[in-house]
């Protein structure tokens, strides 16, 4: 058994070859420049650590696999090069795993994910023991995309022939979906890519199965060794079938399969045609099939998932990125989603974009509306004719290109406006992330709440953020509430978690930028007399509600000649905000002087933990992320005369006016770094009065960035990155920023 670091391993190629590694008995651990995702769970699961720098930890990998992703030049491929391990990519790594053992590969240029998926339901239903390694992963969770066989030999993996591997198999059994051409970045012509599946097909040694009206897979397949069967209507293994209602249809077998009338969790004429040949792999290595052929089969991730499935709207996201997959996606949502149809396609690489621009129009122009996003360049470099703009027909009002994907939700709004209709995401890059935002915020939350909120209480769509936020920039909440009692707050977080929609508690809205795009979940702002309470508990105590301002706060503090609180009056905060962000002011920090905190976490369930429980730091409370703060008491320091509390805060007010501009801001932009102040730098690299946009760097405080007056989120972004920068040239100090970004990791956007 070798040592394995997989580079890239939360993709879909080298995530589960990593747990196949490791389920087999090797050593694995994995790096991803962008740890997130399902696959991550996975990984974690498994055991597999992530690791950016293995030989630091005195652990020596044999042997480093990476995806394509991982690309010459990058800085983990140097490294493991300056080390002497071996660099191998994704599917000669794959190869090796198969060598020796009975391997079943699914190859094609579509489809052979959900293909091999089915293969894999329909071995584990007919009994068979064996291994797999899925290029994906099952809707269900608990469904791992590989693992090892108990006892036998069997292996089915995908096969891929995007950058030449596949020549590194010799399978027993071949399942070949369908071959179109595809990968003009690697095959130079078409009959270069048939002649790396007919070499395919004279390196397998037992059985090639390909669908009976496949005339080209017929032709190269002629002359190969292996016994050669068709699957499907007509086929030497005929599988004729009809639907039988939703997500259901019904097969008769006949041909050389004994004769046999079966039911198929799929609906679609393509989905049962790659159920024909996963049957027909069962019928072959185990020699039967299960009395459920394709057992609880769910079906694959981002294969037409069904995010959202509600009156008048249905949401679905695809992998498609071929026009041939697109053409019967789309047709299968013309006969199965009555209604308008809307598509946003992302298209997959430059060249395949410039290669069948002419195919993509035809395909997507069964839709009502056609919304074409950039194209996902997959590491590639820009070709002419191979941008998305090249998708646009002469004359066309469905179509629109839409280089600013924070359009997408009021776009598809404005169409789903004049009545039921599907939206379909479409794209092998990240349009699914698109997809899933947009399915959370049109999931309908009044409906999920039904009527459960008090009259008192407030619940709106499309709710405009810029006039909340001290920034006063940012677009639109999708659903905007005012709760009246914290029976409302615990409805609203319960049916917000059901919805799989995101809920953030606004205060004030400082230390917050909202991008112009929106937030595409629920902003709950308690506004309500119920939030706002200060009460006096006698012993130096106040209880005050997560809704209360700091300056009343400390307003009744000093009538009641309660000192030590002084430091919060000029913090544009609420109790709630300020205790999820540790907020202080000359020196001191709100939890210096908390005595405890009562809050609702994001399942809507009702916390209490005394001062001791948080790990309250720098500008941040950990235990409260996510949280809904209901109530704190705050323990002052001493007593004294109000008129002395009151001086001491028209001081602190005055120095604070003197030190912060006048113009909307979002507080300090930028943490100080370890022994510095974030603001000196920035002041030190020459940056105050720099703008973009509308934006500016403040020439009061350095590290404020303002909004004279029509700034927009984009703007401060865009100098937020430029203040980095130069900082970074000058002082080789990366700032990190201080503020939060609604919806956002500052990773994605820095």
């Amino acid at each position: 058994m070798s040592r394995h670091w997989m580079l890239g391993a939360c993709g879909m190629g080298v995530g589960p070859l990593a747990l196949y590694l490791r389920a087999a008995g090797h050593e694995v651990r994995a790096w991803d420049d962008a740890p997130r995702g399902p696959m991550l769970d996975h990984l974690r699961s498994a055991g597999i650590p992530l690791d950016p720098d293995p030989w630091a930890s005195g652990w020596s990998p044999e042997v480093v696999g990476h995806s394509a992703a991982v690309a010459p030049g990058h800085p983990l491929r140097a490294l493991a090069a300056s080390r002497g391990a071996e660099l191998v990519r994704r599917g000669e790594l794959l190869a090796r795993a198969a060598a020796g053992r009975r391997l079943v590969a699914v190859c094609g240029s579509h489809g052979k994910t959900t293909t091999c998926g089915m293969v894999i339901a329909a071995l584990d239903a007919a009994g068979a023991d064996f291994g797999h390694v899925l290029g994906g992963l099952f809707r269900d969770p608990a469904s791992p995309p590989a693992r090892a066989a108990r006892a036998s030999d069997w292996l089915v993996a995908e096969v891929d022939e995007s950058d030449g591997t596949i020549g590194a198999f010799s399978p027993e059994v071949t399942v070949a979906v369908n071959l179109d051409w595809d990968h003009p970045d690697y095959y130079r012509s078409e009959a270069d890519l048939e002649r790396v599946f007919a070499d395919l097909f004279r390196r397998t040694s037992s059985l090639i199965l390909i669908p009976a009206d496949s005339a080209r897979l017929r032709r190269l397949a002629e002359g190969c060794s292996a016994r050669v069967l068709t699957v499907g209507p007509g086929g030497d293994l005929a599988l004729d079938a009809a639907s039988a209602g939703p997500g259901r249809s019904r097969a008769t077998l006949s041909g050389l399969w004994p004769r046999a009338s079966l039911e198929l969790p799929v609906e679609g004429a393509f989905n049962r045609a790659n159920a024909g040949l996963a049957l027909a792999v069962a019928w072959h290595v185990a020699g039967r099939l299960g009395e459920r052929p394709l057992g609880d089969w769910a079906g694959i991730r981002r294969r037409q998932d069904t995010l959202l499935d509600r009156p008048g709207l249905r949401v679905v996201a695809d992998y498609a990125h071929h026009p041939t997959e697109i053409a019967a996606l789309l047709g299968l949502l013309r006969e199965t989603a009555p209604g308008r149809l809307a598509v946003v396609f992302q298209p997959h690489r430059h060249t395949r974009t410039r290669q069948y621009a002419a195919a993509f129009r035809d395909a997507l122009a069964v839709a009502d509306r056609i919304l074409l996003l950039p194209v996902y360049a997959a590491g590639e470099t820009p070709v002419e004719g191979g941008a998305s703009s090249d998708l646009l027909p002469a004359a066309d009002p469905r179509f629109e290109l839409v280089p600013d994907r924070a359009r997408l939700p009021s776009l598809l709004r404005r169409f789903l406006a004049d009545g039921p209709a599907t939206v379909a995401f479409v794209g092998a890059g990240d349009v699914d992330r698109d997809a899933l935002a947009f399915a959370r915020a049109e999931d309908d939350l009044a409906a999920r709440l039904g009527g459960r909120l008090s009259p008192a209480s407030v619940l709106r769509r499309a709710e405009p953020l810029a006039r909340r936020v001290t920034l006063g920039v940012g677009g639109p909440a999708a659903w905007y509430a005012e709760p009246a009692t914290e029976s409302d707050a615990t409805e609203l977080l319960r049916a917000a978690r059901r919805a799989g929609l995101p809920a953030f508690v606004l205060g004030r809205g400082s230390n917050l930028l909202v991008p112009d795009g929106g937030y595409e979940g629920l902003v709950i702002h308690l506004a309500a007399d119920a939030w706002t309470r200060v009460e006096p508990l006698g012993d130096l105590r106040l209880r005050v509600g997560g809704g209360a301002r700091l300056k009343e706060v400390c307003g009744v503090a000093a009538r009641l000649g309660l000192a030590g609180l002084e430091f919060l009056e000029g913090i544009p905060g609420t109790v709630g905000g300020s205790l999820r962000m540790n907020a202080g002011a000359m020196g001191a920090w709100i939890f210096d002087r908390v005595e405890s905190v009562d809050w609702l976490d994001a399942d809507g369930a009702r916390r209490s933990a005394p001062r001791e429980a948080f790990d309250a730091g720098y500008r941040d409370c950990p235990q409260l992320h996510g949280a809904l703060v209901l109530s704190a008491v705050l323990r002052a320091e001493r007593t004294d005369q109000p008129e002395a509390i009151r001086a001491r805060m028209a001081d602190l007010a005055a120095r604070r006016r003197a030190s912060q501009p006048r113009e909307p801001s979002a507080g300090c932009v930028f943490r100080n770094p370890p022994g510095a102040k974030a603001g000196a730098l920035i002041d030190a690299a020459g940056l105050k009065s720099l703008a973009s946009g509308d934006a500016l760097v403040s020439p009061v405080h350095a590290n404020f960035i303002v909004n004279p007056g029509a700034a927009s989120s984009d703007d401060v972004l865009a100098l937020m990155r430029r203040v980095r920068s130069r900082v970074r040239e000058a002082s080789g100090i990366q700032l990190e920023p201080e503020i939060l970004l609604l919806g956002k990791e500052w990773g994605e956007v820095l």
